[in-house]
Formats: C-alpha cells, sequence, structure tokens
C-alpha cells in the first residue's frame, strides 16, 4: 500500500483474521467485537456490585521502530554535489497489544482464540491480503480518506521482498507494568505480538549495481610475492 495506508491495511487484516477466529469459534452464538483501541478505564459504579465488564478482544498498536535489517541495507544515494538522489526504502516493524475484557472464564477464551489466530497465520500470504482488503465496499462517494483504503492498490510483490509475518515478543514483569501504568487501566490477560515488515516507503527502485562489462585475468610468472611486479611479466586476457 502507499505510505498513508500500509499502517491502517495492516491493522485491518488484522482484526479481519481474529475477527474470522471468533466467528468460527463461536459458531451460532453471538461473537464478541474486536476493537482497535486502547484498552477501556473501569467505569465508575455506584454501588458495590457494578455491571460485568463487557466481552471484547482488543488488539491496539502501541509502537512501531525502522527495522535494523533494512534500515541499514541500503546507503542513500548522492550525486557529485553532494545531492541526496535516493533513500533506502522505511521499513516498520510494528507492536501490537492483544488482550482481551469479559466477565469470568469468557475473558480467557477470547484471549485464547486471539492467540490461535496470530499462530495459525504466522506468515500471511498475500492473496489473503488481496482478498481481505478486496472484500472492503468502497462507497461511490467517499466522505472521508479511510473509505479509500482498497482503492489503493498493492505494490506489487517484486517490489515487496518480504511476507508480512506475526511472532509473539517476550513480555515481561518490567514491561507489563509500564504499559498498563501508562495505559491507567486494569491489568487484563495480554500478550505483545511484532508485525513485520511493513514496507511504508518504497523508492521507484532499488540502486542497482553497473552491469559486469568485461572479465580480465591477469598473469605473473614470478610467485615471489615480494618481488614487484614488471609490465612485460603481466598478461591480460580480456573477454
Amino acid at each position: 500500500m502507499t505510505a498513508h495506508f500500509a499502517v491502517p491495511a495492516t491493522t485491518f487484516v488484522l482484526k479481519a483474521l481474529c475477527d474470522a477466529r471468533l466467528k468460527a469459534a463461536y459458531g451460532n452464538f453471538p461473537a464478541p467485537s474486536v476493537k482497535l483501541e486502547p484498552p477501556p478505564r473501569p467505569a465508575p459504579t455506584s454501588g458495590a456490585g457494578g455491571q460485568p465488564e463487557a466481552a471484547a478482544l482488543y488488539l491496539f498498536l502501541h509502537h512501531a521502530a525502522q527495522n535494523p535489517a533494512w534500515r541499514n541495507m541500503h546507503e542513500p544515494t548522492v550525486n557529485s554535489l553532494g545531492q541526496r538522489t535516493d533513500a533506502p526504502p522505511l521499513v516498520l516493524d510494528l507492536y501490537y497489544l492483544l488482550f482481551a475484557t469479559g466477565a469470568d472464564l469468557e475473558r480467557e477464551v477470547l484471549f485464547s482464540l486471539g492467540l490461535t489466530a496470530f499462530r495459525r497465520n504466522g506468515i500471511i500470504p498475500r492473496p489473503m491480503i488481496q482478498a481481505i482488503l478486496g472484500a472492503i465496499a468502497v462507497p461511490a462517494n467517499p466522505t472521508k480518506l479511510l473509505e479509500t483504503l482498497t482503492a489503493e492498490p498493492l505494490h506489487d510483490p517484486a517490489s515487496q521482498p518480504e511476507q508480512i509475518t506475526i511472532s509473539q515478543e517476550p513480555y515481561d514483569l518490567d514491561r507489563s507494568t509500564k504499559l498498563w501504568s501508562a495505559l491507567q487501566a486494569p491489568l487484563r490477560p495480554t500478550a505483545l505480538f511484532q508485525v513485520t515488515s511493513l514496507f511504508l516507503d518504497i523508492p521507484q527502485q532499488f540502486q542497482l549495481m553497473p552491469d559486469v562489462e568485461a572479465v580480465g585475468l591477469r598473469l605473473r610468472p614470478n610467485a615471489n610475492p615480494a618481488s614487484p611486479p614488471v609490465d612485460d611479466d603481466l598478461l591480460e586476457v580480456t573477454s
């Protein structure tokens, strides 16, 4: 996708994976919703027994960082005046929080379904991404930018060197405490996922090395490496 749609399109695909898993597991029962927002704060109650928390699965993008491998793979290209003429692609790693809310054990059920949805789709095939995004109905007269999400074509697979992969990250007590304290919400069952590699900005083409124009072979009869080369002793064969 283009730069302004790459991140929301990725989040939409992840949400679609969770939605499909919940609908398959709940069957004829109404499936809870998958929400793309921070965790809800506890609602104020007027008595000892408040309303139970609504069941839902949350997928929250909380951090993005440049992919370290792709960041150092291509050097910026400059001309003789020192002006930059090309730049390496901007490749991101996205970090999502997956957590569930609900009463009793349904919260754990939802959390388990979300984990298995990402586990079964650790590498998202390009045809699946195209099918998910292609199922979005584009209104004839869009009134906001996101309604034109599917109007932007996916990048040619030849220009997308890697597929989208989902992997679970370590989530220790220190990171958990910092995140949930910043969100000001009570702790829920949580998993941290890294989604990579997301090409946010791809140049028109990568800088190619010049083609080999000739192959040369130079021979020196004297095998002593300390002896200086003599022009008469050098034989050059070019093809």
